[in-house]
């Protein structure tokens, strides 16, 4: 794909389009993606240096495109899609309100977010709609641990999940847990300790190694199993809570307008698309792994797609990964709005 301008399969399927009906490739609703659009993201992972997975579905007519859909992925920040699924479906059953005051604990404080600027004090608290707009809107790791324990754990969230037959979305791991493995970071002496103060403490020459490490691509972070999930599992979990499938309406109300008002990730999904299109995503970032799942609506009444883009073991620059979500989602969206037939009036 040429960077800033328009791919060859954009040509192709408008001159397809033009000479008549769609080709059996660009109509194909099998798992494997059509030839051309494999091999348009083969390129991509290339510039990429590291290995990319694709999932995506046009919802109104379950066309698929898939690239690496069943391997195994480290989910990064993205754990916080099925996790805010969890919260708002206890919410909707009664057992949390979203309302209700929960007390942050010292040692959930995190790097990243807007909790993390603020130094712990007996009596910290937040309801549950805040730490869900923290933790989807801005990505805050504070925020997300303090929901993980409402939710009763990673394996709680694990477990429901399995409930709804996705086996292999995999969170293991708070996020406090996840980064001292990535990083190397030793437990606290006080059991009590917050990964927020270590950072706070360390010396300014360790902490640049950590942040440094923290966005070079780490072999052992893309062979544990644990906070793991396939792009097609994924992508499942957002058409469930799109269709209301498994969740209830009331999830889906909530957490896509929020997905919607996601503050990262601006060059990823949303990079390359046309302003104005309607996005909600939730990044993911961490060692060599860039991430960005959600959905894009298409104009003219052609529908919406769900979209999953995971990039792990890169060997490029940060900016070059965010170019290849980018790149993926523009060719995804042009493949789809070229080849989807308007909504009848």
């Amino acid at each position: 794909m040429r960077p800033g301008g328009i791919s060859f399969l954009v040509l192709l399927i408008g001159a397809v389009l033009a000479a008549g009906p769609l080709p059996a490739w660009a109509k194909e609703t099998a798992g494997i993606a059509p030839g051309a659009v494999a091999a348009e993201i083969g390129r991509i992972e290339k510039a990429a240096r590291g290995t990319l997975g694709v999932a995506a579905v046009h919802l109104e007519t379950g066309r698929k495109v898939e690239y690496r859909a069943e391997e195994f992925f480290p989910m990064a920040s993205t754990v916080k899609v099925p996790l805010a699924a969890r919260i708002l479906d206890m919410a909707d059953r009664g057992q949390v309100g979203l309302a209700t005051e929960i007390p942050v604990k010292k040692m959930e404080m995190n790097p990243e977010g807007p909790l993390a600027a603020i130094r712990w004090r007996p009596g910290l608290s937040r309801s549950i709609e805040e730490l869900l707009e923290a933790m989807i809107t801005r990505s805050d790791n504070t925020a997300t641990d303090v929901l993980f324990r409402v939710a009763g754990g990673p394996a709680a969230v694990e477990a429901w999940l399995k409930g709804m037959g996705l086996k292999d979305i995999r969170p293991a791991r708070y996020i406090r847990e996840l980064l001292r493995d990535v990083l190397s970071i030793p437990e606290p002496a006080s059991p009590t300790g917050s990964l927020a103060e270590q950072f706070r403490r360390m010396p300014p020459e360790r902490a640049a190694q950590r942040r440094a490490r923290a966005s070079r691509a780490t072999p052992g972070y893309d062979a544990d199993p644990r906070d793991q999930a396939t792009p097609r599992a994924m992508l499942a979990l957002l058409v469930k809570i799109r269709l209301a499938d498994g969740v209830s309406a009331a999830v889906r109300s909530t957490l896509i307008p929020m997905m919607e008002r996601t503050e990262t990730g601006t060059k990823r999904i949303r990079g390359r698309l046309p302003a104005g299109t309607v996005v909600g995503d939730k990044t993911g970032t961490l060692a060599g792994t860039a991430n960005d799942v959600g959905y894009v609506t298409l104009p003219g009444g052609k529908g919406c797609i769900a979209l999953v883009v995971f990039v792990k073991g890169s060997e490029a620059a940060p900016a070059a990964r965010e170019t290849a979500i980018a790149d993926t989602a523009r060719l995804v969206y042009d493949y789809f709005l070229l080849s989807s037939p308007e909504k009848p009036e």
